[in-house]
């Protein structure tokens, strides 16, 4: 997929399936104005917490200007993931 900048107010949108050896992983860096920065697993399939935050591997992550958050459609919340 390569590296992809989204801006402010912007969104990126991939469509995969999980690999059947269980080891799909992709990753997301996110940076601040003020160097601050945030890396993490946007999808995972070894990770069963973060497996089990995604519904029907479906996820949304969602960049506040308190941390990050993964929305859940199904339950109509964004949950804090980091900061």
């Amino acid at each position: 997929m390569g590296t992809h900048w989204v801006g402010p107010k912007s969104e990126y949108e991939w469509r995969f399936r999980p690999s059947i050896f269980g080891n799909t992983l992709f990753w997301c860096h996110v940076w601040k104005g003020d160097d601050s920065q945030i890396v993490y697993d946007a999808y995972y399939a070894g990770d069963d917490k973060l497996y089990d935050r995604v519904y029907m591997d479906n996820s949304y992550w969602v960049v506040k200007d308190d941390g990050l958050y993964l929305r859940q459609f199904w339950k109509g919340i964004d949950v804090f993931f980091h900061h």
